[in-house]
This record gives C-alpha cells, sequence and structure tokens, in this order.
C-alpha cells in the first residue's frame, strides 16, 4: 500500500507544502472547512433508489449545520462539533431523510406558521416584540458569514416548521397518555423509598485467603490469555515541534492586512460563552479576542511544522533504497534528533507522545521491506516521520517476571469469591427467616453482618451524592422498584463482590403534591412519549428510504 503512494510521494508534499499559506484564510472561514460548495453536476449517492445531486446534498448539509446554529447559537466547525458530539455526515444523511418525506407526504408550510417560528425563536425573552429586528440583524450579519442567503434561510425555516407537523402526526401515539394513566406512572416514579443494603466487599476478605501449593501457578495458567503480551512494535521517529515555528506564525499573520477583522469576525460568529478562563469565567471581549489570534498563530505553526516536516519527507523519499537507517542518516544530516519509542501495541499507542491515531495504524503497517511513514502524521504536540526499528511478536511472559502482578489478582479474585459466598449464604438465611416472620435486623444479629441505611429515594432520583460508592444508583433502583416494605432482593453482585436490598417502608406520594405537579408531569410525558414515537418512525423512514451517500463515513466504508 505505502509504495504506490511513495511512488507519487513529491507531488503530495508539495500539496501539503502549497497549503500553507491559503489554510490561514481558511481558518476564519465558517464554510471553508465543512465542503459547503456545490460543486459540479453529479451524484453523491443514493435515496430510495435515485442518485442525491451535488445541490441536493449541499442543501441538505446546509440545513443541518443552519441547526446547529440556530441550536446552539454558532457554526458547527471543528471546535464546536467536537464540543457538541455533532456528526455533520449523519446530520445530512437525516435531512436527507426528513426532506424526502416533507416532500413524499406533500407537507405545505403558509406564511403565518413561517411567522410565528421566527417570532418564538428570535424573541428575546426581555424585550417582547424584538424578534422583528432581531431577525433582521441575523440576516443581515450573520447569514452572510457562512456564504447563506436570507431565500435559503427562509427554506430552511419552512422545513423546520414541516418537521414540526411531521413529529405531531408520526408522535401522535405518544399524546394519548391518559391523566389517569400519568397519575399512576407519578406515583411510581416519585414514592420515597427507605432502604438498607448489607454489603459484602473483597477487601473484608482480603485476609482470609489462602495461597496454597501450586494454587498461583494454576491461576496464572487460567488467565494465560489475559497475561500474553500482544504483537508490539518499536519505532525511531523524528519531531517537528510547532513551537519552534510560532515567530515564523507571526510572521505570516502579520501580513495579512484585514487581520483584526477577521478574528473580530471568528469571535462575533461565536458565542460568548464559548471564551472561558482557566476559573470557568467568561472571557471580556478583548480577552478572548487575544485567545483566537494565540490559537490561530499556533494552527499556522503546526502548519510551517508540517511544511517543514514534507521537505524532510521529500528528502527522505529520494533516499534509495528506502531503508529505516535513512531517517537516522538525514536527521543527523539536517541537525534533528531521532528518538526510539519503547515497545507499543495497537490498542496502546505509544507511551509519552501525543501522537495521533494514524501513528500506531502507520507503524503496524511498517514492514522491513518498506519501513518508512510514507506521510507526516500530525498530532497534538508536533508532526511525526517514523520508521520501522523493530516487530515484537506476541509472547507470554514467564509467571516469576510479572508474579507480583498475578499474586495481587489471585488474592482480589479469591477475596471476591469468599464475599460472594458469604453474601449467598447471608442471602439464603435471610429469605428464610423473612419467611418465617422474623425481623430484619434481627436476622443480621445472627448472621453477625451490619446493614448500611441508604439515604431516601425515589425511581425518579436522579443523584443520591451520599450513596455509599460501592453501590450504583440506577442499579439500586432496578434492584428495588418491584420489592414491597418488608421484603429483600435478592443477590446483587457487585464489582468487588455482593450486596442485598432490604426495602424498610414506602412513603406514598401526598394528594397536594400529585395536584400541583400532574399537570406539568403530564404535559412532558405526553411530549417525551411524542417524541420518542416519531423517533421510532423516523428509524423506520430511514431504514425504508436506504440513504447512502458517499461522502464522509460511507465514503471511508
Amino acid at each position: 500500500m505505502f509504495a504506490t503512494i511513495r511512488k507519487h510521494q513529491t507531488w503530495l508534499w508539495a500539496v501539503i507544502i502549497g497549503a500553507v499559506i491559503v489554510s490561514f484564510v481558511i481558518y476564519f472561514t465558517p464554510t471553508g472547512r465543512q465542503g459547503g460548495g456545490y460543486g459540479p453536476t453529479g451524484s453523491l449517492g443514493t435515496i430510495n433508489g435515485h442518485p442525491i445531486s451535488r445541490k441536493q446534498y449541499a442543501e441538505a448539509q446546509v440545513e443541518a449545520q443552519l441547526t446547529f446554529l440556530i441550536r446552539y447559537g454558532s457554526w458547527p466547525d471543528k471546535v464546536e462539533a467536537d464540543k457538541f458530539e455533532f456528526n455533520l455526515d449523519r446530520e445530512v444523511r437525516n435531512r436527507l431523510v426528513i426532506l424526502e418525506k416533507l416532500k413524499d407526504l406533500g407537507i405545505q408550510v403558509d406564511e403565518s406558521a413561517v411567522a410565528n417560528w421566527v417570532i418564538e425563536k428570535f424573541t428575546d425573552r426581555n424585550r417582547p416584540g424584538s424578534a422583528g429586528a432581531n431577525y433582521a440583524a441575523f440576516v443581515r450579519q450573520r447569514l452572510p458569514r457562512y456564504g447563506i442567503s436570507e431565500a435559503l434561510f427562509e427554506r430552511f425555516v419552512r422545513h423546520e416548521v414541516g418537521i414540526v407537523h411531521l413529529v405531531a402526526v408520526a408522535g401522535l401515539p405518544g399524546q394519548l397518555i391518559t391523566p389517569r394513566e400519568a397519575q399512576e406512572l407519578y406515583r411510581q416514579e416519585h414514592e420515597q423509598i427507605e432502604a438498607e443494603a448489607v454489603l459484602f466487599s473483597s477487601t473484608n476478605f482480603l485476609a482470609r485467603v489462602r495461597v496454597e501449593p501450586g494454587a498461583l501457578g494454576q491461576f496464572y495458567t487460567n488467565r494465560e490469555s489475559l497475561y500474553r503480551i500482544p504483537d508490539q512494535v518499536r519505532v525511531s521517529y523524528v519531531r517537528f515541534d510547532p513551537t519552534n515555528y510560532l515567530a515564523q506564525a507571526e510572521a505570516v499573520l502579520a501580513k495579512i492586512s484585514n487581520l483584526d477583522a477577521q478574528i473580530d469576525a471568528k469571535y462575533q460568529s461565536s458565542r460568548p460563552e464559548y471564551y472561558v478562563d482557566a476559573e470557568g469565567h467568561v472571557m471580556p471581549p478583548e480577552l478572548a479576542k487575544q485567545r483566537i489570534r494565540r490559537e490561530a498563530t499556533e494552527g499556522q505553526a503546526l502548519l510551517l511544522a508540517r511544511k517543514a516536516a514534507a521537505l524532510f519527507g521529500t528528502a527522505l523519499a529520494e533516499v534509495q533504497p528506502a531503508k529505516a537507517q535513512n531517517l537516522d542518516t538525514l536527521a543527523a544530516a539536517s541537525n534533528l534528533t531521532v528518538k526510539v519509542t519503547a515497545p507499543f501495541d495497537e490498542y496502546g499507542g505509544p507511551a509519552g507522545l501525543k501522537a495521533p491515531e494514524s501513528f500506531t495504524k502507520t507503524a503496524f503497517l511498517l514492514t522491513p521491506s518498506d519501513p518508512l511513514s510514507p506521510t507526516p502524521l500530525v498530532g497534538e504536540d508536533g508532526v511525526y516521520l517514523i520508521a520501522l526499528k523493530e516487530r515484537l511478536p506476541s509472547r507470554l511472559p514467564r509467571l516469576d517476571s510479572i508474579r507480583p502482578r498475578v499474586l495481587g489478582e489471585f488474592y482480589q479474585t479469591r477475596a471476591t469469591e469468599l464475599a460472594r459466598e458469604a453474601a449467598t449464604n447471608f442471602a439464603t438465611a435471610l429469605t428464610n427467616g423473612l419467611a418465617q416472620g422474623k425481623h430484619f435486623a434481627e436476622l443480621c444479629r445472627a448472621q453477625n453482618v451490619i446493614p448500611t441505611p441508604l439515604p431516601r429515594f425515589s425511581l425518579s432520583t436522579q443523584s443520591l451524592p451520599d450513596l455509599d460508592p460501592r453501590l450504583d444508583l440506577d442499579r439500586l433502583k432496578a434492584a428495588v422498584s418491584g420489592l414491597a416494605a418488608g421484603k429483600a432482593s435478592g443477590l446483587k453482585l457487585t464489582r468487588d463482590g455482593a450486596t442485598i436490598l432490604y426495602v424498610k417502608t414506602r412513603i406514598p406520594v401526598a394528594d397536594s403534591e400529585l395536584a400541583q405537579a400532574l399537570p406539568k408531569f403530564l404535559t412532558d410525558l405526553r411530549d417525551s412519549q411524542q417524541f420518542a414515537a416519531f423517533n421510532e418512525w423516523f428509524r423506520r423512514q430511514a431504514e425504508l428510504t436506504r440513504v447512502r451517500t458517499t461522502t464522509g463515513r460511507d465514503q471511508a466504508e
């Protein structure tokens, strides 16, 4: 694979070098990294068996980006998208499905519905009647930054209103929940529970563990797959550190005549709360703009480091025959330092380096006959060029070489088993004793265990700060959800042992609380069920439309 790349390596380096100057301008262009241009005609996939045109794909892409902008107040560049886990390729496919269904169902949106949407989204709560002015400012100031016309935005709004209609229709089953059903559900979720737990933890049984002759060896043999060291490699590498190019980066920025205006535009297109200091306080505009300039400088320094790596890589590719030693030789001639990693596997990566994922993937593709990375590998702390040092096949270490680890795991495993054996015995005694009418506290004393009182909670409780860290709240709620007062759960395994839970009392919801909370609870319940029904409908529609695109993830697949 690398041989084909290396055959054309010189022009690949040239592309990287040529990108250094133009990339800084793209940094300030919101649509520059989104692939927003419509481009020439042609298919970018299929939906319902029909081709997706570039125009159709681009319009869906812009609408997906506008959805993000309206929801979060900023454009989904890489930083913002990563922060909110926004995957543009996925959202474009979803948007294509939605637009297809709006067309198939012939949903029409009138002007009044569009006007109501604008009023709802653009009204400042502190300034009633401000929607018109806010919308006009948005169209005049914000949309041009992203290369979006008012007509395209109005088309997006019509589709947003159409989606509301779709949710109302497809999610109708969720709106059919009756007040009686909501009342019963509220009582179940908000009934207060007082309970106790008997915890059996491995730490209380470590002293009982005995290492019999041959036991450790058998334990090691039974777990050989866990101790086996996977295939590893060692590589030598040259790293081009971006901090060495900061001065040059500043010089590049100094040549941009409207730099301050670009920085201001970048700040205005982002939410102010995105820029916070080390203590989490929102930065004043001037400090935020200083941060933008610093990030731009660091980005340009990284590009310059890539340029230096590209020049070095071009020279390295010209040395024939290709050998791992060429990296050391050329680095010495260029006054660069070569370092060697410790052995690493495909899952852990090289220790001590902020290397990109491609570093590890490339390292494991290198061979003695093709030992050099064909392209620079860009990481958080620099740009790497690597060469294969050696391959270390999978091997099983001798017991003596890892005895402390094996012994520690033997003690932990055996102590956990002892804890669960004790818990099983107690659970049996407790079940029999309660059936005979004995009290929980009495049975605990007889078995010489001390129950732990739990903070009061309900099935709707989202957090319980005082809960014993050995217990998980979600598992706790699941374990007691069907238990009546005076009943105990069966054995519940924990990470280092087991526990048994006992419900002392259940405190019903007061009628006054129910009467006050029910209207909002019913509304929220219907809304959540409506969206759940819509999402299920949409999932099915996505399957039926068989949408496939040839960009992003689909292209990679």
